[in-house]
């Protein structure tokens, strides 16, 4: 078969060679993905199985179906599903081919929807191969119409006499006539002819009375034993031998299938070790079965794998078997674990399985409502946990604490943090004592609370008591969980370097620990900590995890300030950079964003989150669009008080910078002056520093010399004593306060720490461009340095004049010896460039080239030109207009910009500040 299309549908009737064929086209591909339906009813389910098989040959592949479920409810939800999907495979970045067998067995209205829409929006390196009994779909019929679809039918996959010789060793006119070229009767006869079988005449009475009797062949030549394990067991679609033995009372199942698989008895081995008949064979095996036995085996298949704590398998089997009591059973045993691993998509089927239960009893319902919440449905939630808890009795306090703390996250997400607090305080009464693992349960709910509303200091007191006591009563393993709690609380107070502690440590913990506790996040705290003490790799990769585990577990509570702290970290990393002349984008800051955005108010219908959710996309609006601002600033100010106090400091400091970067100066202070108060009065410093450094510049602009010292001593001491460094970075902005810290004595040894991290170097060279290109020691301005070569100097200058990007040899030569005709010029580029380095190097400055691939250019970390002070003092003035910014530009200004050289590639700098200067002069005479 030669078809190049993407998409193949191949179908048959049983027998066929439908799968056969796929196989050969699976072997063609380098890399295949292959699902045999069985009936998937659940289009989640669906799709995790299908994501589950991409893994196996694309280990990097992380989509998750149940990140999903919550927009289950909206119209558009199988287009917005497949799109994600997508686009998921897209970024794999190469050739995708996926094999979907026995798609006949879905019934599912949306898993067709979903293949529909998969078919049509497909990226160019996904390939869709399927097999079916069924004609195509009618949701697949207007892409066949349109060519985008080829098809094969039962008529493409009959046998040839030639391919039958082939097959059966003899050419029999009668058999071929007979079978018509079915591949499975051919494959029947062939099995026949293998064990001394020579077939009589049958007579044409069609397709199913051949089989039928192809069959009756091969069980006249097994033993009674073989024949009632295929009856007994052909009720089961997958047949997992050790389950086998148990629930057909044998001990030789796997040896039974093996020998099956060897004789060519229309049995196979699966890729994950099990076994399955063909699928015609299996009929006819179920024809043969007492009435009933199934049912019964199924049953005792599902109470095997319950005893062996495989829960989805039992549940699986106890739906089969209609077995409501025993999948009730399933879901109250297994309920909590399965909402800690995430795999909400199975509890979903089990429950809608379960159905309605007439009378519920408080146990269904409060794990039902637990599974709610969890998914984000606290209305449904909410009822099902009003009904179970005045039916709880006294005895069932466990039940009655796992009830009240749902009831709490309900509360918080759906009413308000204030009704969750109330009902928590209450359960922490009942407490007789922190030391035990429902305790935890009840007072981590309590943490989170305090913690995202800002009340660190409560947050502090209440998990320090929780460490003493459990340290009193010699549960240390208590004591590690409350003590892994502290790395998100820190982060809230602002130390970070406390909080990358506490959460090193926790990772002491047992993974199946760490996998209960998760239930409450503290790496995205861990990853923003990492970040504020410089680590930015380690932040956006433990982010990534993060988000990665809080996805498959499908955590839609701690999704969504996951999100956020995502879009935090990468804007951080965004910013800095192009504060430092880098190129950078905010294209991952605006990705997270809206996923937050869109995440708040699809899980919560509290106030808070809400109210976030709508402050956030105004502070990023001050950043991200063109449109008028004044607005936004007025509903931004409105709304302040609505939000937490630590949503109130960042919205303040988005507020600062957008003012700083305007400029309005008097605006910025204002909003770091209402930071600092909110965060002073809070413990909450993260920001607080933050806010004490722009005040500090500010302060410093307007040259209050006692402020600015204060200021600054405030602003390097929480720096240092919180581990927050990254910021340093930004040498242009932080390098003027330690300048101004160091020159006056102000915490020495902070300056020095903070100058190593920055990687700042002391300035060993003052290079003059204005009247003249002059190079002399940074201390010594009177005495030049002497660099004997013209084109030496020349060619410093163009290094200096083409900035950190750099320049090509050939842009060089091409600058400097414009009319050279010589064929040595490279090599005199080499000589005056060692010769630079050499001279520069007499000045305390070593490796003063920066060779970054092709590109050449010098390294101005111990360099002061007199350009860049002009620049940035013309900077100033325009936003400014202040007479000593223009005092500076008229000083710094002492002749036409690198007048000693006539060259071309210095003559748009000489009109630049020409024309700067000119304005100054200008507006000095106007005044």
């Amino acid at each position: 078969m030669g078809s190049q299309k993407k998409f193949i549908y191949i179908h048959a009737g049983a027998g066929y060679g439908k799968t056969t064929l796929l196989s050969q086209l699976a072997v063609t591909a380098k890399k295949a993905v292959w699902l045999t339906l069985a009936g998937e009813s659940d289009v989640f389910l669906f799709l995790e199985t299908l994501c589950d098989s991409i893994r196996n040959s694309f280990q990097d592949y992380n989509f998750v179906a149940s990140e999903y479920l919550p927009f289950a409810e909206q119209d558009n939800f199988i287009t917005i599903l497949s799109n994600a999907v997508i686009a998921s495979i897209e970024k794999l970045g190469e050739p995708v081919t996926i094999i979907l067998d026995d798609l006949h067995t879905v019934a599912c209205q949306q898993i067709k929807e979903l293949i529909a829409d998969f078919l049509k929006y497909a990226s160019k390196n996904i390939r869709l191969l399927m097999g079916s009994r069924e004609p195509l779909w009618q949701e697949l019929v207007p892409l066949y119409l349109k060519g985008k679809i080829f098809e094969l039918t039962q008529n493409d996959l009959i046998f040839t006499r030639n391919e039958m010789y082939q097959l059966l060793g003899l050419e029999d006119d009668e058999i071929y006539r007979i079978t018509e070229g079915w591949p499975l009767a051919a494959g029947s006869f062939r099995v026949l002819l293998e064990n001394g079988v020579t077939p009589p005449d049958v007579p044409e009475k069609g397709k199913g009375t051949l089989y039928i009797y192809l069959f009756y062949e091969c069980f006249r030549q097994m033993s009674s034993g073989t024949v009632d394990f295929l009856k007994t067991s052909a009720c089961f679609e997958k047949l997992d031998p050790p389950m086998l033995d148990e629930v057909l009372g044998k001990k030789n199942t796997r040896l039974i299938l093996e020998s099956l698989v060897l004789r060519n008895i229309f049995t196979t081995k699966t890729a994950d070790g099990y076994y399955r008949y063909h699928a015609l064979f299996r009929d006819c095996l179920l024809e043969k079965s007492e009435p009933g036995q199934g049912r019964v085996l199924m049953d005792k298949a599902a109470q095997y794998y319950f005893r062996n704590s495989d829960y989805s398998k039992a549940a699986e089997y106890a739906s089969k078997a209609d077995d409501r009591d025993f999948l009730l059973k399933i879901i109250l045993e297994s309920h909590k674990e399965m909402i800690q691993a995430g795999r909400f998509s199975e509890l979903r089927t089990w429950f809608q399985a379960l159905g309605d239960i007439r009378n519920p009893g408080p146990e269904i319902l409060v794990a039902k409502g637990t599974f709610l919440s969890a998914v984000g449905n606290f209305v449904a939630a909410n009822e099902c946990l009003d009904k179970a808890i005045p039916n709880l009795r006294p005895s069932e306090a466990e039940l009655f604490m796992e009830a009240m703390v749902s009831k709490a996250r309900v509360l918080r997400n759906f009413v308000s943090f204030e009704e969750s607090d109330e009902l928590l305080d209450k359960l922490i009464e009942r407490l007789d004592e922190f030391a035990s693992e429902s305790a935890y349960a009840v007072v981590i709910e309590k943490l989170y609370n305090l913690c995202w509303e800002a009340r660190t200091a409560e947050a502090m007191t209440l998990c320090q008591n929780a460490i003493e006591e459990c340290a009193r009563a010699g549960n240390l393993k208590m004591k590690a969980w409350y003590e892994r709690f502290m790395s998100a609380i820190y982060f809230f107070t602002g130390d970070m370097r406390k909080s990358v502690f506490h959460y090193e440590n926790s990772l002491k913990l047992s993974e199946d620990e760490r996998s209960y506790l998760d239930l409450h996040s503290i790496g995205i705290y861990a990853a923003k900590s990492y970040q504020m003490l410089g680590n930015r790799e380690k932040a956006v990769s433990l982010i990534t995890d993060e988000l990665q585990k809080l996805r498959i577990t499908s955590k839609y509570e701690e999704i969504w300030s996951g999100y956020l702290f995502a879009a935090e970290i990468h804007y951080q990393n965004a910013f800095i950079d192009m504060m430092n002349g880098k190129d950078a984008s905010y294209e991952a800051t605006i990705r997270y964003f809206t996923l937050a955005d869109e995440y708040a108010p699809l899980f919560r219908k509290s106030d808070f989150q809400l109210r976030w959710a709508k402050m956030l996309k105004l502070t990023y609006s001050l950043i991200f669009t063109s449109e008028p601002k004044e607005e936004i600033e007025k509903e931004i100010f409105e709304n302040l008080d609505s939000v937490g106090d630590f949503f109130k400091t960042i919205s303040l400091m988005r507020l600062s910078g957008y003012y700083g970067a305007i400029p309005d100066p008097a605006k910025a202070a204002k909003c770091a002056k209402m930071a600092v108060d909110v965060g002073e009065r809070t413990g909450m410093y993260l920001y607080v520093a933050l806010a004490y450094g722009i005040l500090a510049r500010i302060a410093m602009t307007e040259e209050k010399q006692d402020e600015t010292g204060f200021l600054i001593g405030r602003f390097l001491s929480l720096c240092h004593e919180n581990g927050i460094y990254e910021y340093f970075r930004i040498r242009k902005v932080y390098d003027p306060i330690l300048e101004f810290a160091d020159k006056r004595g102000i915490m020495p040894e902070i300056v020095k720490e903070m100058r190593e991290f920055s990687g700042y170097k002391a300035k060993k060279a003052y290079i003059k461009t204005f009247g003249g290109f002059f190079v002399y020691p940074y201390a010594d301005r009177t005495s030049p340095l002497k660099i004997a070569r013209k084109k030496e100097r020349e060619l410093l200058a163009f290094l200096l004049d083409t900035g950190e990007t750099g320049v090509t040899k050939d842009q060089i030569c091409d600058a400097v010896w414009p009319e050279s005709e010589s064929k040595d010029v490279k090599r005199m580029a080499r000589v005056h460039l060692a010769q630079i380095k050499k001279d520069l190097a007499s000045l305390g400055i070593e490796d003063c080239t920066v060779y970054n691939g092709k590109m050449c250019s010098i390294c101005r970390d111990e360099i002061e030109c007199d350009f860049e002070l002009f620049e940035n003092a013309a900077e100033r003035f325009r936003n400014s207009g202040s007479s000593k910014d223009r005092q500076t530009l008229m000083h710094l200004y002492t002749g036409e910009y690198l007048s000693d050289f006539e060259a071309f590639w210095a003559m748009p700098g000489r009109i630049k500040y020409s024309s700067i200067y000119n304005e100054a002069i200008k507006d000095r005479d106007d005044r």
